[in-house]
């Protein structure tokens, strides 16, 4: 999906895996992470932990994804997720100049927790819909969306963060995110120019 040799700018997506077998982007995913595209911009075509999988996306019932979901929020904190880990993550960021992550649910404390080094998360700016973390990396740049009725996401992170209608699911489908995220997007690109 890249637009041009040597983008600038890369999307990825940084979420917790409601299947464990697979990183492919979930349609709402892909379609949300297209609409971000504009020249010198690309999106990485696999979700967290980014190893190359050619099994397609598939459907996960929501009491087993909640399931999973929760699971590598705990497993995060142990040292044993960042060594098997940052590597992914790493090359990722290597991959171009600039990358915004688009962190939902427990992405950001999958990525507070990965321990990425400063230079490393001066590369990363994080747009995080209905955030679950204890604290916030020290990214270049960090805007945090949560639900009105998203208490999952009002309990598990107490940083600054837009409102928007909603509860903990279905962010990427709702105009208003979109349009936050264009915006950030769009900022983050402005400011490495």
């Amino acid at each position: 999906m890249r637009l041009e040799s040597g983008t600038p700018l890369q999307l990825a997506f940084l979420t917790g895996q409601s299947d464990p077998a697979r990183c492919a982007l979930s349609p709402t995913q892909m379609a949300f992470g297209e609409a971000l595209l504009a020249p010198g911009r690309w999106l990485h075509p696999l979700n967290f932990p980014y190893r190359p999988d050619p099994a397609p996306h598939r459907a996960v019932r929501l009491l087993r994804a909640s399931w999973h979901n929760s699971r590598q929020y705990l497993s995060s904190r142990r040292h044993a997720f960042a060594r098997e880990h940052e590597r992914d993550l790493q090359a990722l960021v290597q991959g171009a100049p600039h990358t915004v992550l688009l962190a939902g649910s427990c992405g950001l404390e999958l990525l507070a927790n990965l321990g990425l080094p400063e230079e490393a998360l001066a590369r990363l700016s994080v747009f995080a819909y209905g955030p679950v973390a204890r604290r916030t990396p020290a990214v270049a740049r960090l805007q945090a969306i949560t639900g009105r009725h998203d208490w999952l996401s009002r309990l598990g992170w107490s940083g600054d963060a837009t409102l928007v209608r909603g509860g903990h699911l279905g962010y990427l489908e709702r105009p208003e995110v979109l349009a936050l995220a264009r915006r950030f997007v769009d900022q983050t690109q402005a400011a490495l120019r």
